[in-house]
Order: C-alpha cells, then structure tokens, then sequence
C-alpha cells in the first residue's frame, strides 16, 4: 500500500471549508485513516496551557473525506469540525 498523507480542512460555521495545512501520516490515527463521524483530539495545546484541562483542547469531528484531492492521488482531505470537548469527553483528554 503507498504511503497516504492525510491533510485536514476545517468546516467553518458559514459553511465554508478552510485548508488547515496540517498534514498526518495513518500512524497519527492508530494506522487507520478516520471516517465520517469519527472524533479526533487535537495533539495541539496552547503554550502554557494545561493539556488536562478539556477547554483547552480541541475536539475535531470528522464530517466527510476527500480522496484524490486536487489531483493528489497520495493525499486524502479529512474536512472535521472542531469544538471544545463536551463534558462527556473530558475523560477522553485527562
């Protein structure tokens, strides 16, 4: 199997899809490339900021894939809405 990149675009609240310029390898995601609905915790944090603390962190909620973007057939677009985890997922951060 070729190596996969997997390129995130969040979705804005007006609806629009907005390049994130974050790229992953299937390793970030356990080996498996997430599909529709899947929920992804951001690895990133706020310098400074308590990485145990849920409102510093940023969910992401994969809304649909995208293969053979732009033409790049090693590339896959994950288009995910972030949000600040939910009090059910505060055990999924600490």
């Amino acid at each position: 199997m070729a190596d996969v990149t997997v390129r995130l675009h969040y979705l804005k609240p007006d609806g629009t899809i907005e390049d994130a310029v974050e790229d992953y390898g299937l390793e970030s995601f356990g080996g498996f490339l997430p599909a529709a609905g899947d929920l992804i915790l951001d690895p990133g944090v706020r310098r400074g900021a308590d990485r145990s603390d849920p409102k510093n962190r940023t969910m992401w909620t994969v809304v649909s894939r995208v293969f053979n973007p732009r033409d790049n057939e090693s590339y896959v677009v994950l288009i995910v809405e972030p949000h600040t985890p939910t009090a059910q997922q505060a055990s999924l951060v600490s």
